[in-house]
């Protein structure tokens, strides 16, 4: 199993999971062009993407859906965001085989319809990605450990959101339990999480205004004290790493 973000941020979320026979997309907030362009940048060879996994409904999570759905992508999700979306899709409500994965879905503290996280397990390795979440409850730790690879939102830096230009209304959902993390609260998480057989954690959705990737990663590393896995940074605008499990 390999996985590449091909970009994450509010400009577009999109990110590939190698499954035994075939790729998996989680999000679509980028066009098929542009997730085709920056997985060959990365060395990835895709001759299509068929399947397709949403995490919910905001835009920058589906601004490229309509390009895959051309291309016949089967769109999986929870009922909630095929709602929302107003499209058939696949409902996920438990877990399912995907493409040779075994696809674990669990909610998360959002404010969308039926938001959700993935865990993707293969052969014993285990993956989990939330990227879109407020606050970190404990059913949600739970859903997460074990996991040797955990993407996890990192948005903003407290300081940095709460004196800078957003209005006081957007900063106040922002900082809410149903909004998005900020990294101290992504530490705090990742270091439960490290006493569970995490190795790598990738730090996702960095908001470009309210946070740096330096503040990102000093602020998560110092929460992980004496850990010696691996801290990888998403980007808005290009793909990160290509990461192998098993």
């Amino acid at each position: 199993m390999r996985i590449c973000t091909l970009g994450s941020g509010s400009t577009g979320n999109a990110t590939l999971v190698e499954a035994p026979r075939g790729w998996i997309l989680v999000d679509a907030g980028l066009s098929w062009r542009e997730v085709h362009r920056r997985a060959g940048r990365m060395g990835l060879r895709l001759d299509g993407v068929g399947t397709v996994l949403l995490t919910h409904e905001h835009t920058d999570h589906v601004r490229g859906l309509a390009s895959l759905l051309r291309r016949g992508a089967e769109v999986w999700a929870s009922p909630g965001t095929l709602r929302a979306l107003g499209i058939a899709g696949r409902p996920l409500s438990g877990s399912v085989e995907i493409l040779g994965l075994t696809v674990r879905p669990f909610r998360v503290p959002h404010d969308a319809t039926e938001p959700l996280g993935f865990r993707f397990e293969e052969n014993g390795a285990a993956f989990a990605l939330a990227t879109d979440l407020g606050s970190v409850p404990e059913g949600l730790l739970t859903a997460l450990a074990g996991a040797s690879l955990v993407v996890l939102e990192t948005n903003h830096d407290l300081s940095l959101l709460l004196g800078g230009p957003y209005p006081w209304h957007l900063k106040m959902r922002i900082l809410g339990p149903n909004g998005h993390l900020d990294n101290d609260a992504a530490g705090q998480a990742l270091a439960r999480l490290s006493r569970e057989g995490l190795r790598a954690a990738v730090l996702a959705h960095l908001s470009q205004e309210n946070n740096t990737p330096a503040l990102a990663l000093e602020t998560v590393a110092r929460a992980l004290g004496d850990w010696d896995g691996r801290l990888y940074l998403t980007y808005p605008d290009r793909s990160s790493s290509v990461i192998s499990l098993g």
